[in-house]
């Protein structure tokens, strides 16, 4: 079984990471396959054990496997490739909020839309040996320590402030309100025209509020059968808002390259069991 661990960052890293997530499964020596599909938001990717096959590396080719074990994936606005995997992994996951890493870094996150980077290329060498110190413990409750000591040197008040206003505020109120309310009604709530808007949320969060809310509603779909595996399709459409599933179907081909039937039929899906961790005080 795929067993997936949420904890949640420190408080003071809150407002720009969502979560850490340990992944560790085995395959048994059978070629699996996950679709590169994405959330609504970049993450930072450590292989702890193996790398998958064929991985697709967006700037230097050439760089080393040890380099690789640290990266960047932006935000997935379309299908691309399936990660393979045949062996045993553990993988450890930075969630970022939807504009955290621009928050953090002040770097413009459409330059990672539907790429995989080498996160050497953004954090320099300090980044492996942070991979270096989470193999080293496979504690859960360790990781998010080291994590939020590695992070917190990107934090400044004026950072830690920024999410109270623009782009950052209207990013969170998408995600607690499912993409409930008009597109122009977000520009109004950030106090900018619909067109400054959308450029503004493209640069910081990687992709326009409109395909956004798509992710986020796709994203939704999939946890909701994660978390209730006998829930039938139809229902999980209605649950997120599709009006019908041949609607839902169609977001799944796009951003997951199948329909959800035959995405956890065929994928490593099917075995996720996914449990939440409180930190420890």
């Amino acid at each position: 079984m795929t067993k997936i661990l949420n904890i949640p960052p420190s408080i003071l890293l809150a407002p720009f990471v969502s979560t850490y997530t340990l992944l560790k499964f085995n395959t048994f020596q059978k070629e699996l396959c996950w679709p590169c599909y994405s959330g609504p938001e970049m993450c930072l990717l450590f292989f702890l054990d193996q790398l998958p096959r064929d991985l697709p590396i967006s700037s230097n080719d050439s760089i080393e496997n040890e380099s690789k074990r640290a990266l960047l994936k932006g935000l997935f606005t379309r299908f691309s490739w399936s990660w393979k995997f045949k062996g045993e992994y553990s993988i450890f996951r930075i969630q970022f909020t939807p504009n955290g890493f621009h928050t953090l870094l002040n770097l413009p996150l459409r330059e990672f839309t539907n790429k995989i980077v080498d996160a050497q290329t953004v954090f320099g060498k300090e980044i492996s040996m942070h991979c270096e110190q989470l193999q080293q413990t496979q504690n859960i409750f360790k990781m998010a320590a080291l994590t939020d000591e590695f992070l917190k040197k990107y934090v400044t008040q004026k950072k830690a402030n920024a999410n109270k206003k623009g782009v950052d505020l209207i990013s969170n109120a998408i995600l607690r309100s499912n993409c409930s309310v008009p597109i122009e009604q977000y520009a109004a709530m950030a106090k900018m025209s619909l067109r400054n808007f959308e450029r503004k949320f493209t640069k910081q969060v990687g992709t326009s509020p409109k395909t956004f809310c798509r992710l986020l509603r796709f994203n939704r779909a999939i946890e909701i059968k994660l978390m209730n595996p006998e829930k039938c399709w139809t229902s999980i459409a209605l649950d997120c808002d599709y009006y019908d599933q041949m609607h839902m179907i169609k977001d799944f081909k796009k951003f997951a390259g199948n329909s959800p039937t035959h995405l956890f039929e065929n994928s490593l899906q099917a075995a996720l069991r996914i449990e939440n961790v409180k930190r420890r005080i």
